[in-house]
């Protein structure tokens, strides 16, 4: 099933209970298991499902880490990002981002809390593939 968690307390995502890349210890080896090396780049061969929506995940790393989950279902928003279910059904999962965003325009959106680890997160609509894209980063 692949279902994706993203943790907001560790530097830390999961896939189905039995896949951990905590970003925190030693993690290459474990992308070099359970990921495809392209590049710099890491691509899970799986599709995901993520915030109840099917989805590809892709970690980018170099002096950032930067982990895409790239939603699947095409999307047509009618105002901005924030209408999205994607984005209300992540708003819902983690109460503690609810008050710590910002519009940077119709199409993107970015959390920022010093509450959390990661250094920022960001949703952004592609009108062209009509999809959304979480983009989570760190620095390595």
């Amino acid at each position: 099933m692949n279902n994706l968690q993203v943790s907001m307390n560790h530097k830390k995502i999961t896939i189905d209970n039995n896949i951990v890349i905590d970003f925190m210890e030693e993690f290459p080896n474990k992308l070099k298991e359970f990921f495809t090396l392209s590049g710099n780049s890491y691509v899970f061969d799986r599709e995901i499902t993520y915030l109840s929506e099917k989805a590809n995940i892709i970690i980018v790393i170099s002096h950032k880490i930067k982990i895409y989950i790239i939603f699947k279902d095409y999307i047509y928003l009618d105002n901005t990002i924030l209408n999205s279910k994607i984005v209300r059904r992540f708003i819902k999962k983690y109460p503690i981002l609810a008050s710590s965003y910002e519009l940077i325009n119709p199409m993107k959106l970015e959390f920022k809390n010093s509450n959390i680890v990661w250094d920022c997160l960001s949703f952004t609509y592609d009108a062209k593939q009509a999809a959304i894209t979480l983009l989570i980063t760190t620095l390595n």
